[in-house]
């Protein structure tokens, strides 16, 4: 959503110290929380909605773990907590998804 936003003359693709691809849109990492911030509208319409930052929480750190750092772990997530994180991430893309019509 964020890179589709762009101008049309801009290249969809992140900015960083090596490549400008014509507009400032820097790469925000494994954080949604900072690709959030990249979307004004995006990121002031959330705030109307804090259910969704509910959602992106937990959608980004399941079992209270950065999703990313869950790779280098030997833990695996209960069935409750896998509902809990399905649900959300299922509720976080349907919401996204509206949110494509309406920016």
């Amino acid at each position: 959503m964020i890179l589709a936003s762009l101008p049309k003359s801009a290249k969809r693709e992140w900015k960083t110290d090596s490549n400008n691809p014509q507009h400032t849109i820097t790469n925000p990492g494994h954080s949604f929380q900072d690709a959030l911030k990249r979307h004004n509208k995006l990121h002031d319409r959330v705030q109307k909605f804090p259910q969704v930052m509910k959602w992106l929480n937990t959608v980004e750190n399941p079992n209270n773990q950065h999703f990313i750092d869950m790779r280098y772990s030997s833990s695996e997530s209960d069935e409750p907590n896998y509902k809990q994180w399905l649900s959300a991430y299922n509720s976080l893309i349907g919401w996204l998804q509206k949110q494509t019509t309406k920016l």
